[in-house]
């Protein structure tokens, strides 16, 4: 039966069968954060940053390194984040200066020297805030961090004083064909989807595992042809040659997520973007020819939004 769910894979018994593991970026960080250095892990939308930091979670020396999984997708701050991470092996303490940055930092001082904290989903202002603008009260903490970040994100996060901070990054690359085909095997039988339209997935998805996901579903579920799928993806492709890179990787959010507007939460944490800065974006898709757009109204008192749809 078909297992074609968007959600990442988490470490454990139930999910481990569907992994395709991601071997030589999970011996990268194994091997940078045994040296205590810091490690950006980065990847484009889709490409299966959550749940390598799961496999990571799994696959680290409990005794020799003790991980400890942060979900910072609602942390607003550092000192959450720290909070989140390490409350519960700092003993509580007086307050000292409270709006110090050293009261902020130093009661973490004194966190075991063998942690590794693991931290998915934060959004580019508190990476920012908390690895850049605190960046040398960090390194006073006594921990390894590895940090997922989008692609989209990446730039400017290792343009600010964050980029020192991290000595190691990481980049998570498409899936091999083989690799492909084989987390399509693992999702979908053989009955489901034959070998022609698998080959056809895997030529069309770009090595994406949300993408693989995202076609094999159209095709199981909704009944696409195989044919017509191709068609649409190369059109797609041609459309967004002349594109801007940000407006290329929007019209993929789109594709996979479905008819968007800029104000919508979900598309503005997935982007990292404010709505002004989709606004600008989807103006640029929509003058290509790249999108559709509808006005939806919002309620009886509110304005309409301007509603996106890719076209391809």
């Amino acid at each position: 039966m078909a297992t074609l769910s968007n959600r990442p894979l988490l470490s454990t018994s139930v999910d481990r069968d569907l992994v395709i593991e991601r071997g030589p970026e999970c011996a990268r960080v194994e091997s940078a954060v045994a040296q205590r250095l810091n490690v950006l892990l980065s990847g484009s939308a889709g490409s299966g940053l959550t749940t390598t930091i799961h496999q990571l979670l799994r696959r680290l020396p409990r005794e020799a390194l003790h991980p400890r999984f942060v979900n910072a997708a609602t942390i607003g701050s550092v000192e959450e984040l720290l909070h989140e991470a390490l409350s519960e092996l700092v003993p509580a303490m007086a307050v000292v200066d409270g709006d110090s940055a050293y009261a902020k930092f130093a009661r973490f001082t004194g966190v075991p020297d063998n942690l590794v904290v693991l931290v998915d989903n934060a959004p580019a202002r508190l990476l920012i805030e908390a690895f850049g603008t605190h960046r040398d009260d960090m390194w006073q903490v006594p921990v390894a961090w590895v940090v997922t970040c989008t692609e989209l994100d990446r730039s400017s996060v290792l343009s600010s004083r964050a980029s020192d901070f991290f000595d190691v990054v990481v980049e998570l690359g498409p899936l091999t064909d083989v690799e492909a085909a084989g987390l399509l095997r693992r999702r979908v039988n053989r009955e489901e989807m034959d070998a022609a339209a698998l080959r056809v997935v895997v030529a069309t998805s770009g090595g994406n595992p949300r993408a693989l996901v995202q076609s094999a579903r159209r095709i199981v579920l909704e009944g696409v042809d195989p044919a017509e799928l191709s068609r649409s993806v190369f059109l797609r492709r041609e459309i967004g040659r002349p594109l801007s890179r940000p407006a290329r990787m929007l019209l993929e959010e789109l594709v996979t997520r479905g008819p968007a507007s800029a104000s919508d939460p979900a598309l503005q944490a997935a982007t990292g973007w404010t709505r002004s800065r989709l606004v600008q974006v989807l103006a640029e898709l929509e003058a290509a020819g790249a999108v559709d757009s509808e006005e939806r109204s919002a309620g009886r008192s509110g304005r309409p939004r301007k509603v996106f749809r890719s076209r391809y």
